[in-house]
């Protein structure tokens, strides 16, 4: 799986050349279908190593991945990312790990219980129907654009009570530090993003008020120690990054699907009462989330003996379709009996804003499917889709036939 020209790096003693397999999830481009190149992995030994990107470990099977996710005193999230040190940007609480990351969770925890989402939702719904209806009567659109991004950033404008007017400023800034190209583009967001967080924490210490951002401000950790300006401009960006990047990238895998699939398009127009079940097995199908952990000591995972200060690769993208985990698992099946997969990850790290994800996914269905129910990718072209960090789609033109 050769991608690009990089040079490889050594394989470590401790490695088996039986597992050396040559695979770059940060490919710029693959052949086909994005989630089929996925698949086409599960080829390779269920735990390989790579020499891409400095070197690091694969795990492609589901129960591997799950154990790793959840075993943070053995696969730490202080380094989250392969390369190695690329994402040198404190990011709490993901980038650490208990205790400490439970004293920042706990900041969080009480903006996205089912209660607190309740506006949100609200607010949800009113956004999806005016970007909906502003593009309806054309019978095209670019979703990812006019969509995908704009309604995640919405719902994280009234989280974090700021204008309206400022979306576009946040978008840019979002879409660098998540899907820059390089790590200079990747920089450049997250002090774009720091710069404009710090002239709003600056005014909410004059005159806060119950937005996320003043409750994390006046929050403690390590019994009763104040944030530090980093760690308040860094839970924020992640506030931003995260909050866009899993929803806005599940959308639009999603409308592929839906685009694709005429007959399972067509019963959750005429069932909106399926769309709940539904997202959880599209959730499942289409996972995003491609993250790494350190190895904080040494370990053996599947009979694979692991040395502190490897890193290894958890692709989520590959346990929602492991074929030992689910049957028949490339099939989006609505009525699958066990739909739970690792989509908002597993343990301690476990996404906290998976309610209010799940929540924008039923309302953006439910909404587009009651304006837009018959809806196909436009004649000629075809979605611009990528694996990474996160797999993305970046464009997704669609058409749809409009009232004469």
């Amino acid at each position: 799986m050769a991608t690009t020209a990089e040079t490889l790096a050594p394989v470590p003693a401790h490695v088996p050349p039986g597992l050396v397999h040559d695979f770059d999830f940060l490919a710029p481009s693959v052949p086909g279908d994005l989630y089929q190149w996925w698949d086409r992995v599960h080829e390779a030994p269920p735990i390989f190593w790579t020499q891409r990107h400095g070197g690091h470990w694969v795990t492609t099977r589901h129960a591997d991945i799950a154990h790793v996710l959840e075993t943070y005193d053995t696969f730490s999230s202080q380094q989250m990312t392969v390369p190695r040190g690329t994402h040198s940007f404190p990011s709490p609480p993901i980038m650490y790990d208990p205790p400490l990351h439970t004293d920042f969770r706990k900041l969080l925890a009480p903006f996205f219980t089912p209660k607190s989402i309740g506006n949100l939702e609200l607010k949800a719904r009113a956004l999806s129907v005016a970007l909906i209806e502003g593009f309806a009567a054309t019978g095209e659109c670019e979703f990812v654009s006019q969509f995908a991004l704009a309604m995640p950033i919405g719902i994280f404008l009234s989280l974090v009570d700021l204008p309206d007017t400022d979306r576009l400023e946040l978008l840019g800034c979002a879409e660098k530090m998540v899907r820059g190209h390089t790590p200079e583009e990747q920089t450049e967001g997250f002090m774009q993003a720091y710069a404009y967080l710090g002239r709003v924490f600056a005014a909410r210490r004059e005159n806060p008020g119950d937005d996320i951002l003043s409750s994390i401000m006046q929050g403690t950790v390590e019994d009763g120690r104040p944030l530090t300006e980093m760690e308040l401009l860094g839970m924020g960006a992640l506030l931003l990054a995260g909050g866009l990047d899993t929803v806005a990238g599940m959308m639009g895998f999603i409308m592929i699907h839906l685009a694709e699939h005429d007959d399972q398009r067509r019963q959750l127009a005429a069932q909106q009462e399926l769309i709940p079940m539904a997202v959880e097995e599209l959730m499942r199908r289409f996972q995003i989330a491609n993250v790494a952990r350190l190895v904080v000591r040494d370990t053996e995972l599947g009979g694979v003996a692991m040395k502190a200060g490897d890193m290894v690769l958890t692709p989520t993208s590959m346990a929602g379709i492991d074929p030992e985990r689910y049957p028949d698992s490339m099939t989006v099946d609505f009525a699958r009996a066990d739909k739970r997969s690792l989509v908002f990850g597993k343990g301690a790290h476990q996404c906290i804003g998976a309610f209010l994800a799940r929540t924008e996914l039923r309302v953006f269905l439910a909404e587009w499917l009651g304006r837009i129910p018959e809806f196909r990718i436009a004649p000629g072209q075809r979605p611009v889709t990528v694996p990474g960090r996160a797999n993305a789609v970046h464009s997704l033109p669609l058409v749809w036939d409009i009232a004469r």
